[in-house]
């Protein structure tokens, strides 16, 4: 193979060498920003369910304390009138309920029975709850607030329970439960999760006997579905594994009929800071595949061009500046080493480098060899 052929072919091998390299180098930094981007929206999106649940906390205390506080309703709590409690806040409270997410309204009378819930007038009048309403219990004995998260007989809710006091001192207390749809449903909206709260199913069967038990579908893992976005959304996702890892707020990729999907994992934790079950966000990810796969034919296409004209741009640099001229040098050799006329150089030799010294030494051997050659005649003659 001569000189011509290597060098094209050594400047071809380095043209796709530079573009794999560059091709490779880009697609993966793509790569690398697809997936922070990921990482970013699960982040965000267990954050945000964090948020949300301490915003309700919020906002369950909020409503708790303002009842408690209330002249009227303290009065008729301490003569334990229901009529009047009912008469003052039934309307009030239908509002909360249908607008706002308020599922329960109680009073509860030291150290735990219920005295009236608002939502169900004839139900529960004198119920112990002592068994399984702790914050009931802490707030009837130390006269503090207490809030967060417990099951009470009507499922899972999010709570906030506040002394009723006056001036011959405690009374009671009062309790503002919220459901979990606004937390749900916030997170939906502002990320596009699909969510559910899941609980643990034996704790949600002993305590929560005023609603129905959910299908068996609905229970994995030990853990039963308590509110959902969407629950096909959810369900092809969950397994028992995954709920063997909610023990700290954790973020998984997983891939399902070749589709990504990103899943959160947040704690459900009560009052005393005990896991009780967890919120999942779903979403899927297609749309990070999508731009993984552009990001990948984009940099094959790009070093397929950056092949085709770096080899290019190659190969005329080279050919006008090194294998032409070597070319031209090669033939007037030979014909000078043939004793033939050599081509003419002339253009060549007025370069400033290697090639043009090559040029004016074969000038100069071509002009010895003509004065030879003129001196062999003159003799002759």
């Amino acid at each position: 193979m001569n000189i011509k052929w290597k060098s094209q072919l050594l400047l071809f091998m380095v043209a796709i060498t530079t573009s794999v390299v560059s091709a490779y180098s880009g697609f993966g930094a793509s790569n690398s920003m697809i997936e922070s981007a990921k990482k970013r929206e699960l982040n965000t999106t267990a954050t945000l369910i964090q948020s949300n649940i301490n915003e309700q906390i919020n906002k369950a205390s909020a409503r708790a304390s303002l009842v408690a506080s209330l002249p009227s309703i303290k009065q008729a709590f301490r003569t334990k009138d229901r009529d009047a409690i009912a008469a003052r806040l039934l309307p009030a409270m239908i509002v909360q309920r249908d607008q706002f997410g308020v599922r329960e309204g109680q009073f509860i009378l030291p150290p735990a029975s219920s005295f009236l819930r608002i939502y169900a007038l004839k139900d529960g009048h004198g119920e112990d709850l002592s068994g399984f309403r702790q914050m009931v219990l802490v707030a009837n004995r130390t006269g503090e607030p207490q809030r967060g998260m417990e099951i009470g007989r009507r499922g899972l809710s999010i709570r906030a329970v506040y002394p009723v006091k006056d001036d011959d001192g405690l009374i009671g207390s009062f309790e503002i439960g919220l459901s979990f749809s606004s937390v749900l449903t916030q997170t939906k909206t502002n990320t596009g999760f699909d969510v559910g709260v899941f609980i643990d199913d034996k704790l949600m069967t002993e305590v929560a006997q005023l609603i129905p038990r959910p299908d068996n579908e609905r229970i994995v893992g030990g853990y039963q579905a308590v509110e959902v976005t969407d629950w096909t959304a959810l369900k092809p996702l969950l397994s028992p594994a995954i709920f063997a890892k909610v023990r700290d707020v954790s973020t998984e990729l997983i891939t399902l009929n070749g589709n990504d999907y990103g899943l959160v994992l947040v704690p459900v934790l009560d009052y005393k800071g005990e896991r009780i079950g967890a919120v999942v966000a779903v979403r899927d990810f297609s749309e990070f595949q999508i731009q993984q796969r552009w990001a990948l034919t984009g940099n094959i296409a790009m070093a397929a061009l950056q092949i085709v004209l770096l080899t290019g741009a190659l190969l005329i640099v080279v050919n006008a500046m090194l294998l032409k001229p070597f070319e031209a040098i090669a033939n007037a050799s030979k014909e000078l080493a043939e004793g033939k006329p050599s081509s003419d150089l002339e253009d060549l030799s007025v370069r400033k480098d290697e090639i043009g010294d090559m040029a004016r030494s074969l000038q100069t051997l071509q002009a010895s060899d003509n004065d030879r050659n003129g001196y062999k005649e003159s003799q002759n003659a």
